[in-house]
């Protein structure tokens, strides 16, 4: 697993922020059943983070609403794919 997370961090192409945000909300995830509120906060700024550097957005530029809207998007992206895992 570690030796994907290169390929995840260095590719921009969609397939690698599906694969960050995958990671990000299992960390998240794990966070939460260890009620390490935190940590959970640190990965909810790093899944939004991620979706907006996936539509190459500025936070600054979005309303409530949309920034919402963008995160609700990518978990649905994330929980209809299906990543293979990465070969070494």
């Amino acid at each position: 697993m570690a030796d994907a997370i290169p390929d995840v961090i260095d590719s921009n192409e969609p397939m690698g922020f599906l694969r960050l945000f995958r990671l990000i909300s299992a960390a998240r995830d794990s966070a939460s059943s260890l009620q390490l509120m935190d940590l959970v906060r640190l990965m909810d700024m790093a899944l939004m983070q991620t979706a907006l550097d996936w539509d190459g957005l500025d936070a600054e530029n979005l309303d409530e609403r949309a920034f919402l809207n963008l995160i609700r998007e990518k978990q649905q992206i994330v929980h209809q794919t299906h990543i293979h895992a990465v070969s070494n």
